[in-house]
């Protein structure tokens, strides 16, 4: 069991903090694969999960009457399933909870806690959690942070001294940072101290806590440990500080160390160091001069380096008025177009975000920089809106720029160009007025789900500049796609604005999706609240399994290998922990789905993803996968180098995939874990938003 693992630190040329099992606890299988002749019980789990509330008696049965084998796979399932199932999931893994075995309670736990992270709600076990402690061992701390309330905090302080435990208590206490649950006092002191462990795993769980606190106090102490912590030979250690004092708007208190880390050898910890500093003027000048020098590096063969300068000047993006910022980003726009052995579009970026941030600090700016600058138009066109949507340039200049991103034949452009609406609406006329809501109004009836999507979130906006006025064609609009709409995560979003916008006319749409997906049936339940209504009960839900096929890769080893225009990324993948998100991916590999494919999001020190057909973020398959989180004594997780599913809410994934820059503990127990990066986490680290696909591949292993 991962539970009872230790941390080592391995320094060698990256310096980067390792999971470390024994041969033991690592068990002689290959990762992915199950155990000789258990496959056919692992295909009817699997089975059952995906029926949802149609899977519930069969797994308590098994749960409650199986083999020891039997009652952990169900008692996972049952996770999995959670409140979509009804009440009885729960009722079943509490009740595991007092089990004699300790890894049938570990079991239970840990589903709880995959439950409690996919439903995003109170469970009400905190008791039985805390109760289950002495016998339950890790996985039940884990759980502690993904069920437990407020009241489990001083279980928890007291396992920083557990030499054990301290780690998992530590995430734990971070992950109720996610789940907005303040520190007491005295664990937000003790996560102080623990910062100063000879543990580096215990050090960067205390970091990561006191990082992700739900709206920390202005603690003295917390701010000293960070700033102590930055340097701390663990790079990602060092990240984190820096992340935290970000978070707390404390970046000056970095000071000369903070400075030094814009150039730390590890890109992770620079991009931190940017995001923490990019508040202060002094900040803004010492970000200017480190991305000028990092440039030398990209020249040098060094593709990380480009996520730091990108970072940069987006910090740097309404500061050009600052000699030092200007000299930087002017140095950026003319070097980058021929900078030596560098990838065009890394040039591209660089250049065309140097020119957004210039364009911002002229006041007779006329964007045409931007226009010239070397990206393709659906990666270069939207920075054009985002200078529209930042008041940069004549009005004249921005109204006819956006008259073309509206018409543009690229639904990513059109998209990004609704954006600008409002901005353009408060220094518009009358006329532009009536021009928005006509094509807000025609957007949220598109049938393309980009242009859709983006409308929801620019009408929220208008609604907000057009104030007391008549909105009366945006609400009918609104409505009437809400009504019709299936996809969760665009469903959802109307649902959402509905609520936030009290239509009562709207009820009828939010009652109608109570039966519908998890992701609508929950935005339905609170856009009801929202109207005044009693809070509705959402019935369980009954589903069918994706139309893919688990036998083909339960008790397989796999090997997903993604060649990309940075290189082979070759991913492990693991059937054993979610075998339908994996059959997907082995079943759209096959049929070519992922080849060509741009990545659509990079978050530096965070993740890369794609897998969108659409490029948007708003694409898939044409099919859903049931949520697999792991829990503790599944795999790695989501260390540097993990590999899941993204989602917009339990059982709406997909095709969507995303490989981790580092390590981040609050996506475990909550979004599906497929596997891990065997090699090319170099090439992973370098993708940028463009980057491709160029053939994906799944290899077979004896």
């Amino acid at each position: 069991m991962r539970g009872m693992s230790r941390w080592c630190l391995l320094i060698a040329a990256t310096s980067l903090l390792v999971a470390c099992r024994s041969a033991t606890e690592q068990g002689p299988r290959p990762p992915g694969a199950a155990a000789p002749g258990d496959a056919p019980l692992r295909i009817r789990v699997a089975q059952a999960e995906a029926r949802r509330a149609g899977g519930v008696a069969e797994l308590a049965e098994l749960a409650g009457h199986g083999t020891r084998s039997e009652r952990l796979l169900a008692l996972r399932g049952l996770g999995r399933i959670g409140r979509t199932g009804g009440a009885r999931p729960v009722a079943v893994l509490v009740a595991a909870l007092g089990d004699a075995d300790p890894e049938i309670v570990g079991a239970a736990a840990s589903a709880l806690g995959v439950a409690a992270s996919l439903d995003d709600g109170d469970l009400g076990v905190s008791d039985a959690l805390v109760a289950a402690l002495p016998r339950g061992g890790g996985p039940v701390v884990e759980a502690l942070g993904r069920a437990g309330g407020a009241a489990v905090q001083p279980a928890l302080v007291a396992l920083l001294g557990d030499a054990r435990l301290a780690e998992l208590a530590g995430l734990a206490l971070g992950r109720h940072g996610r789940r907005k649950i303040a520190l007491a006092d005295a664990s937000r002191q003790a996560l102080a101290a623990a910062t100063a462990s000879g543990d580096p795993a215990v050090r960067y769980a205390a970091v990561y806590a006191l990082a992700r606190e739900f709206q920390p106090a202005d603690h003295v102490a917390s701010v000293a440990a960070l700033v102590a912590r930055l340097g701390d030979p663990v790079p990602e250690v060092r990240a984190q500080a820096m992340a935290g004092l970000g978070r707390r708007k404390a970046g000056a208190a970095a000071g000369a160390a903070g400075t030094r880390l814009l150039l730390d050898r590890d890109w992770r910890v620079a991009v931190e160091a940017v995001r923490a500093l990019g508040d202060s003027d002094d900040g803004k000048d010492a970000i200017a001069a480190a991305i000028a020098r990092r440039f030398d590096e990209l020249e040098r063969g060094e593709p990380t380096a480009a996520q730091v300068i990108i970072e940069g000047e987006r910090a740097l993006a309404g500061a050009a008025q600052r000699p030092l910022v200007a000299d930087a980003l002017g140095s950026l726009a003319r070097r980058a177009p021929t900078a030596h052995g560098v990838p065009a579009l890394t040039r591209g970026w660089i250049e065309c975000l140097a020119a957004v941030a210039l364009e911002r600090a002229r006041p007779d700016a006329d964007l045409t920089p931007v226009e010239r600058c070397g990206l393709p138009d659906p990666l270069r066109l939207p920075l054009i809106a985002e200078l529209i949507a930042a008041d940069a340039g004549r009005l004249d200049v921005r109204r006819a720029a956006l008259g073309r991103l509206l018409t543009h034949a690229e639904p990513r452009v059109r998209a990004a160009a609704l954006g600008a609406l409002a901005a353009l609406w408060k220094a518009g006329d009358a006329t532009d007025h009536r021009t928005a809501v006509a094509t807000l109004v025609a957007a949220l009836g598109s049938r393309d789900a980009v242009v859709a999507s983006a409308a929801v979130d620019a009408a929220a906006a208008v609604f907000e500049a057009i104030g007391a006025g008549d909105h009366a064609p945006l609400d009918a609009a609104v409505i009437a796609r809400a009504q019709a709409e299936r996809d969760p995560e665009l469903g959802a979003a109307l649902l959402e604005l509905i609520g936030k916008r009290t239509l009562a006319a709207g009820a009828d749409a939010c009652r109608g999706a109570l039966a519908g997906d998890p992701v609508r049936a929950r935005a339905g339940a609170s856009c009801l609240a929202a109207l005044g209504e009693a809070a509705p009960e959402i019935p369980p839900a009954t589903a069918s399994p994706p139309p893919v096929e688990i036998s083909a890769v339960v008790g397989k080893v796999l090997r997903w290998r993604v060649t990309t225009t940075r290189g082979d990324v070759v991913i492990v993948l693991h059937p054993d922990v979610a075998p339908w998100a994996v059959a997907a991916i082995v079943a759209l590999t096959r049929k070519g789905f992922y080849d060509g494919l741009a990545f659509h999001r990079v978050v530096p020190n965070f993740v890369v993803q794609g897998g969108d057909p659409t490029e948007s973020g708003s694409g898939g398959p044409g099919f859903s996968i049931p949520a697999e989180p792991a829990a503790l004594g599944d795999g790695a997780g989501y260390l540097a180098g993990g590999v899941g599913i993204a989602d917009a809410g339990r059982d709406s994934g997909g095709s969507q995939w995303f490989v981790m820059h580092s390590r981040a503990p609050h996506l475990d127990g909550r979004y599906t874990w497929i596997g891990t990066v065997e090699s090319g986490q170099k090439s992973a680290d370098a993708l940028l938003i463009g980057d491709r696909v160029i053939r994906a591949t799944i290899e077979v292993a004896p």
